[in-house]
């Protein structure tokens, strides 16, 4: 039912003449990346979500990260970059942090099926090609891009 109710607000909110912000997260730790797979779609994914009115994306990547996977940062999370997301049929922008200090405790998500950590040269077979690419610019094993 989540992934449809999923589908049906990206379906709406491509006919309108809107942008989205959303953000999202490399979480790493002794060169293990934290992913997680979403109760409304297939695959595992880095932590993230949209920015709410009145927030800033910084503000909205602290949020999402303790939201989902209990991670409050004891830095600043580091702008990687800035993407442009073609997939969702509408002007979506996704800014992207990395954040690699920071402590964690348990909390349950609706939101979130399961977590992981993954080496980062053992990734697991359904992880999201945009992932994978993110984890490869990381990674510097291809340049970084601009479309997500």
């Amino acid at each position: 039912m989540r992934h449809f109710l999923w589908k049906i607000k990206n379906k709406i909110l491509s006919m309108l003449p809107i942008k989205t912000l959303g953000v999202r997260a490399l979480v790493i730790n002794d060169k293990k990346v934290l992913l997680v797979k979403h109760s409304y779609i297939n695959g595992w994914y880095t932590i993230g979500g949209g920015v709410k009115q009145g927030e800033t994306p910084l503000q909205a990547i602290q949020r999402e990260l303790f939201e989902e996977v209990g991670i409050k940062c004891l830095d600043k999370p580091r702008l990687f970059n800035i993407y442009y997301n073609l997939k969702e049929k509408r002007e979506d922008y996704i800014v992207f942090y990395i954040v690699e200090n920071f402590i964690q405790q348990k909390v349950n998500s609706v939101e979130i099926l399961d977590k992981a950590w993954f080496n980062l040269n053992e990734l697991p077979s359904k992880i999201s090609p945009a992932t994978q690419r993110r984890l490869e610019e990381y990674q510097k094993i291809r340049p970084l891009e601009e479309i997500w």
